[in-house]
């Protein structure tokens, strides 16, 4: 009786240990002092960014100036 008594006091600290470490990780996430409107408001300027940059590679594909390597 007291091995399992053991056995599950020692399965307990090592799942406590996993969540102290989760919650460590959890809070060093970035945008997570943000505001779900604020983290809405970042990703959406994000996709406007990427979506300027493609559109500024198209162009430059399109006006010929690099040459693409062929393999």
């Amino acid at each position: 009786m007291d091995k399992d008594s053991q056995d599950v006091c020692h399965e307990l600290n090592e799942l406590k240990n996993k969540f102290q470490a989760m919650r460590k990780q959890i809070n060093n996430m970035p945008g997570i002092d943000l505001t779900p409107d604020q983290q809405q408001q970042h990703l959406q300027s994000l996709r406007v960014q990427v979506q300027t940059k493609n559109e500024l590679l198209q162009k430059y594909k399109s006006l010929c100036m690099f040459e693409i390597p062929k393999d």
